[in-house]
């Protein structure tokens, strides 16, 4: 028989097959390693500060991983989430006695104060100056939250300081979380008995035909009021007529108003002319006033021969047969 010889333990093919298999291995790591660089986005060695945010209620949607934003920069994202009951002698299913906290990791090399990043002690000051956190919908549809930071100086700054590991960001309801709490608040039970109620009621004052009353009532009260409107509307057209007729007058009035001024107007030059006529007949140099004097001192001498005549007369009436001579010789 053949023997068969065995190969040496230490083959080069083993040798080689081992050094590709630890290579292989050493590559992968390196790949894992640079892909863990790559989807970090360099946050993977980066300064990170770790808050805490208690929330009142619920938190439906909101996920580990989701976002935290101040003015629309993502700082960093949620990294926990957990429900705390309080420690008191209320019943811990009251709304008011969960508490869910919420722990998150900051990128602190995105926030710059003054040409450089900002530390933990930023987050003191910002608190005092108002920066609050609260919860926000990423989408409506999806119904998913995240984190908006912002800044409210006129809200209170609520602190639970339930743990003194991580620095705590106090927090204020959203509007969507008051909306909630007035829902929870609304009797549902007492508002569905009294609809019913007031369907019976309505069923009751059906039967009982008033309504059909009042509606006739109010359909003659139409009729009246529609009555009453065409009466109006009659009145306005007339109204609208005597406008017109007002308007006619008043174009006519304005049309004929230029003529009437001019006739004036020329009466009144007239009525100056014949002023000036009769200033200059009776002034004082006019010779008819002249004439006029002449003829008066003429008829004064006159009447005073004719008085003189009357005297003489009366005297010695003889004067008249004889005349005024010889009666003076005589005497």
């Amino acid at each position: 028989m053949t023997s068969i010889e065995k190969a040496p333990t230490n083959s080069p093919n083993k040798t080689n097959a081992s050094f590709t298999i630890g290579a292989f291995i050493v590559g992968a790591i390196a790949l894992v390693f640079v892909a863990l660089l790559f989807f970090s986005g360099g946050r993977l060695f980066t300064h990170k500060e770790r808050v805490i945010m208690y929330f009142v209620g619920s938190v439906q949607g909101l996920q580990i991983g989701a976002p935290i934003k101040l003015k629309g920069v993502v700082l960093g994202e949620v990294t926990d989430i957990q429900i705390n009951f309080q420690n008191d002698d209320k019943s811990i299913t009251t709304p008011q006695t969960i508490i869910t906290a919420v722990t998150a990791e900051l990128v602190m090399k995105r926030i710059n104060r003054q040409g450089a990043n900002a530390k933990g002690e930023f987050f003191n000051e910002a608190i005092q100056n108002g920066l609050r956190a609260q919860l926000n919908f990423q989408s409506f549809l999806t119904g998913l939250l995240y984190i908006e930071l912002d800044f409210y100086p006129k809200t209170p700054v609520v602190l639970y300081q339930l743990q003194n590991e991580y620095r705590e960001l106090p927090t204020i309801a959203t509007e969507f979380e008051e909306i909630s709490k007035i829902v929870q608040e609304i009797d549902f039970k007492g508002l569905v008995k009294n609809l019913d109620h007031l369907a019976t009621q309505a069923t009751v004052i059906i039967d009982s035909g008033v309504i059909e009353k009042t509606l006739g009532d109010f359909a003659r009260a139409a009729n009246s009021v529609e009555t009453t409107a065409n009466s109006v509307n009659q009145l306005v057209k007339k109204l609208d007529g005597t406008r017109m007729q007002a308007d006619t007058f008043l174009k006519q009035l304005n049309t004929k108003m230029p003529q009437v001024a001019d006739a004036m107007t020329h009466t009144l030059e007239k009525i100056n002319l014949a002023a000036g006529s009769i200033n200059n007949t009776f002034s004082e140099d006019a010779p008819l006033l002249n004439q006029l004097n002449i003829t008066l001192e003429d008829m004064s001498r006159s009447a005073q021969a004719f008085r003189n005549l009357s005297e003489t007369l009366e005297q010695q009436p003889e004067s008249l047969l004889r005349g005024k001579n010889s009666t003076v010789k005589e005497k």
